[in-house]
């Protein structure tokens, strides 16, 4: 990993137009990739990963406002591209791999032949038998065996894993430079999540690929991201390397999603977070978690908290790291787990 700066997601805003009113679903973001690492955006359902990322994309929904904010991608703001722009960088430069692999596959469409589209987009000069050698290695590169009769298999005849498998092998048929993984493994059992969590780290390892990381679920960017931004109600309240957000979490919401994640080590009753994210037509007054944090200050429902710098790759958007806050305990669930990998280490 060196520190270039591959793509930079600066003071992103966005919203979308209801017929309730507009909803606020990203407020605020920024971000930046660099190349060779893996940064993770981590967030409960609604929080505005997705709809960032879809940003980055190009392919936000017709409804949706871009209200502020740059994307800089190849010296260029992919903000202000055209769809014949996104064209030459969909796909070729930008792969993604979407959440649910059984809807991101064409049903009644043969998954060798599925694979080939993509990658005569590409070349559109390519013979049919290069592109099914090419398609045939892709597979067994992804691990999917016996890839020459399976590539003229339908979607249906794949399980979950191995469909999954198919979807990264298509992601990676224009050999994109950034790889976004959104919810990659959600759809699966844990043991094939650990299978394409190692596959997807393989693959970045082997092709240099720069990696975002989309996801609910702590247990799964531990083993993946060089950096965590973690986002609720579509700010990224906390941005660090992954041990800072690990082993020394600022935000009560990150501190929370942490102390309810389960382990095999853990005894303890783990939390859960009470009440339910807010509601992004009418945006809170202060500190959006205020509400579901038992600690909250006064100042929380007043006042939106600025960045508190921890260190120089970690900071946390709380009131609760300003120099006249009260210290507070973390859970203890949390504290006893992360005092044994301290130990452990």
């Amino acid at each position: 990993m060196d520190n270039e700066t591959i793509l930079s997601v600066n003071d992103l805003s966005i919203s979308f137009k209801t017929l309730n009113g507009m909803v606020r679903a990203v407020r605020g973001v920024s971000f930046d990739l660099k190349r060779g690492e893996t940064v993770a955006i981590v967030g409960e359902s609604g929080s505005g990963k997705s709809v960032t990322i879809k940003a980055v994309m190009g392919i936000l929904a017709g409804n949706a406002v871009i209200d502020s904010g740059s994307i800089m991608y190849g010296g260029r703001d992919l903000i202000k591209a055209s769809e014949k722009d996104y064209q030459s960088i969909r796909g070729s430069k930008i792969g993604l791999i979407f959440q649910d692999p059984l809807s991101a596959l064409n049903p009644i469409m043969k998954i060798g032949r599925q694979i080939t589209e993509a990658l005569r987009l590409s070349d559109p000069k390519i013979s049919r038998a290069d592109a099914r050698k090419k398609a045939v290695e892709l597979m067994e590169s992804v691990g999917i065996t016996d890839a020459d009769r399976r590539f003229d298999q339908y979607p249906f005849q794949f399980s979950g894993g191995m469909r999954q498998r198919v979807v990264i092998a298509i992601a990676l048929a224009r050999d994109p430079e950034i790889l976004i993984c959104d919810e990659p493994t959600t759809a699966l059992d844990v043991t094939v999540q650990a299978r394409i969590l190692d596959l997807i780290n393989e693959i970045k390892q082997e092709r240099k690929l720069s990696v975002i990381f989309i996801t609910h679920d702590m247990g799964v960017v531990a083993n993946v991201a060089d950096r965590i931004n973690v986002m609720y109600a579509g700010k990224i309240v906390e941005k660090g390397t992954a041990d800072e957000i690990f082993l020394e979490p600022a935000h009560p919401y990150t501190q929370a999603l942490l102390a309810a994640m389960p382990d095999l080590e853990t005894s303890e009753r783990l939390m859960s977070i009470p009440g339910t994210p807010p509601n992004m037509i009418f945006p809170p007054k202060g500190d959006a978690f205020a509400e579901r944090n038992a600690h909250a200050l006064e100042i929380d429902f007043e006042e939106e908290p600025p960045y508190f710098k921890i260190s120089d790759t970690h900071y946390a958007a709380t009131w609760a790291l300003h120099p006249k806050a009260p210290k507070l305990e973390m859970p203890e669930v949390l504290r006893n787990r992360i005092a044994r990998i301290k130990e452990e280490a």
